[in-house]
């Protein structure tokens, strides 16, 4: 509970929660702490970071081999611009903002490259927790340039090890983790799930994972194959444990089909973290198991 009687100090948006099987952190995806509210807020990035927060961000590469936050390779209606973003440099970026659910655009969250964003953490206090998963996309056919990868090192240095790489690309993934010593690696297997079926039982995902497991310490999973899982009674997050691989359940909002007994399902499992746009609901539900 330290986690989260510290962050309340300062703010109403929780880091951790302690479950009725222990403590679960929640990761802040995008960088949202509301549902409403534009992605990729650098107001949120310092806060998470001085409260010790799993915090997530999207990278994607431009034409130049630099690195933008940005989930979608097209920027519009998400953005103020338009365009394809692996066809664009990163200069053209410049004068962007995200925009929330209104559609209105946040002037604190302009659309940045990975360097832009981070480089005002370098002079802010940070909590031993905290940390940043980079979310690596890749377009279907792309492949990440040696480029890419130096701009990614260069602008995570001197933070590597709050650094987390996690991607379905996991090839590309591993190649950028070696450059940024210290930093993690996650894996997420969804696009192997949707090539093959088959993965979608329990044991086989099991054994795909731990085949590609070298250096993985994290894993991503929708917390529906998570729940189809235990309720076919194959503990595969204890499983994935033994393995040394903690398990990340994602995306979880209040309301839709999230129900206190996928909560419980998720907690009992014992997932290490929970990814989620409203942390504060969450920290509520769980605490009312």
């Amino acid at each position: 509970m330290a986690a989260f009687e510290t962050s309340n100090l300062t703010s109403n948006t929780p880091v951790v929660v302690e479950g009725p099987y222990g403590p679960v952190r929640l990761k802040w995806h995008k960088l949202r702490t509301h549902l409403a509210e534009a992605p990729f807020k650098r107001s949120n990035l310092a806060l998470g970071w001085q409260l010790g927060a799993s915090l997530e961000v999207d990278i994607l590469a431009t034409a130049d081999g630099r690195f933008a936050v940005l989930h979608d390779p097209t920027l519009g209606p998400s953005t103020t611009g338009r365009g394809r973003v692996p066809r664009m440099p990163i200069t053209s970026l410049r004068g962007l903002f995200h925009r929330n659910a209104e559609g209105a655009p946040d002037p604190d969250a302009p659309v940045l490259s990975l360097a832009e964003l981070i480089a005002p953490l370098r002079g802010r206090p940070r909590a031993p927790s905290a940390n940043l998963q980079l979310d690596l996309k890749l377009l279907q056919g792309h492949s990440l340039p040696d480029s890419a990868i130096a701009d990614a090192a260069a602008a995570v240095a001197g933070l590597e090890d709050a650094i987390v790489v996690g991607s379905h690309h996991l090839d590309d993934a591993c190649r950028l983790v070696a450059a940024i010593p210290g930093a993690r690696l996650g894996y997420d297997p969804r696009l192997e799930v949707s090539r093959q079926p088959g993965l979608r039982d329990p044991e086989r995902l099991l054994r795909h994972i731990e085949r590609r497991s070298a250096g993985v310490s994290l894993v991503y999973l929708r917390f529906d194959a998570i729940v189809a899982a235990e309720s076919q009674g194959f503990p595969l997050v204890a499983r994935l444990l033994d393995l040394g691989i903690e398990t990340d359940a994602w995306t979880i909002n209040p309301g839709g089909d999230t129900s206190d007994a996928i909560l419980r399902t998720l907690v009992e499992a014992k997932v290490h973290q929970i990814t989620t746009d409203v942390s504060s609901e969450i920290f509520r539900l769980i605490r009312s198991l």
